[in-house]
């Protein structure tokens, strides 16, 4: 079950997450690009997805058509640390 960003509250998702949809727990807006699967810093616009509008403010509720709920931040943080571990032991001294 997808998770707040924030408080890490499970989501029970039935259908879509309407625009002003907050999380019962910390209050935040779950329509918003940090809460999104395509949302990736990497990435221009900070989305995965090429087409979407430019969004200002990613914590705010906003109207994209592409927003998909339920960013795995558990998943993200792993990836990271193998990739800090994987540079520390490719430049150990």
């Amino acid at each position: 079950m997808p998770k707040c960003v924030y408080c890490g509250t499970e989501i029970e998702v039935d259908g879509r997450i309407g625009r002003l949809e907050d999380c019962l727990k910390c209050g935040r807006y779950l329509h918003a690009c940090i809460q999104c699967k395509l949302y990736d810093r990497g990435y221009h616009n900070d989305c995965r997805e090429s087409q979407s509008v430019m969004v200002g403010d990613k914590e705010k509720a906003n109207f994209c058509e592409f927003f998909d709920f339920g960013r795995d931040i558990e998943c993200e943080e792993k990836a990271i640390e193998k990739a800090k571990n994987d540079l520390s032991t490719l430049f150990k001294k």
